[in-house]
């Protein structure tokens, strides 16, 4: 049984006969399946955040906090062990000749660098992308094999990513990363498996602030905020203040729950929220979640024991 989760446990292709292949194409064009046909173009024009008219921002994907679980999704629905696997600064000379020297069909792997600051997600998007718009890609034995390469000073290469990957996978991924992978349905998702109804923000409930999402469990009803910000931004006071406002606004009976990145909260900006009986969640809370574990509920059932001793 493989792990399809993050470890550093990468291994080479292992078999007794690589196929050898060249990346040059022997047709012109090359013949393409309607699995890669329609990945290519979804590469090309549509994954979000890439410099496309046609691409729309996603910030789940470009959010340091949510990378290793959304990666792990891609992995899994890609069907990648955690030896297909290697996030590294440069790749080495050695895993560069495995590929070079030939694939076995058998298993995928992916080796990527990372920029700064970037998530393993768009990563893997930005090297593919990078490798099929520069023609540096084949389809050997059904496998997709390409390399993302920078030309240096005399005629040296900078490999900066290798994928060895089926087709249908890549395209069972960007599927998942432009339909299912947005803030709001990945919040949803998390709140259905903890045995929440969700809903979109319903027009009757609808004031000078319309949230994202509404979530139902038992007698308990939620109005959810969802707030993405920059890496390193600290929520100033006077956001905080208009935040409570908002959340004071909803219809009698609502239960205001922010789901926020906790790194952008002062002390003093939870203390405000708290004072206003605000529930906060951060990616630790919504990673429980996605397991089926009601964090909600556990707040709820800790804030009233804590009124009945206070």
């Amino acid at each position: 049984m493989y792990n399809m989760e993050l470890t550093k446990k990468f291994e080479l292709q292992n078999c007794k006969n690589k196929i050898k292949y060249k990346i040059i194409h022997n047709e012109i064009p090359i013949s393409l399946d309607k699995n890669l046909d329609e990945a290519i173009k979804y590469l090309l024009w549509y994954v979000p955040n890439i410099n496309s008219e046609q691409a729309k921002k996603e910030e789940l994907l470009t959010n340091l906090e949510y990378d290793d679980y959304v990666f792990e999704e891609l992995m899994t629905v890609m069907r990648l062990r955690d030896i297909d696997v290697l996030f590294t600064d440069s790749i080495k000379t050695y895993i560069i000749d495995d590929f070079k020297e030939g694939i076995c069909p058998c298993d995928q792997k992916i080796v990527m660098t990372l920029a700064d600051g970037e998530t393993k997600t768009m990563s893997l998007l930005r090297h593919v992308r990078n490798a099929i718009a520069h023609g540096n890609f084949n389809v050997v034995s059904g496998i997709l094999i390409g390399f993302d390469i920078k030309r240096l000073a005399e005629d040296k290469i900078q490999y900066r990513g290798i994928f060895k990957i089926k087709p249908e996978g890549l395209l069972v991924a960007l599927r998942k990363v432009l339909f299912d992978l947005s803030s709001q349905e990945f919040i949803a998702e998390a709140f259905r498996r903890a045995g929440y109804k969700v809903e979109p923000y319903q027009e009757e409930y609808q004031r000078s602030h319309r949230f994202d999402l509404y979530a139902k469990k038992n007698n308990n009803r939620f109005a959810l905020e969802i707030r993405n910000y920059n890496y390193d931004h600290k929520i100033s006071e006077k956001e905080i203040s208009k935040m409570i406002n908002d959340f004071r606004g909803v219809v009698e009976g609502l239960i205001p729950v922010l789901i926020i990145n906790s790194t952008y909260l002062t002390e003093k900006a939870k203390e405000k929220l708290l004072e206003a009986d605000v529930i906060i969640l951060d990616i630790k809370n919504i990673k429980k979640m996605h397991k089926g574990r009601d964090m909600v509920g556990e707040i709820l059932r800790d804030n009233s024991i804590f009124k009945i001793i206070s």
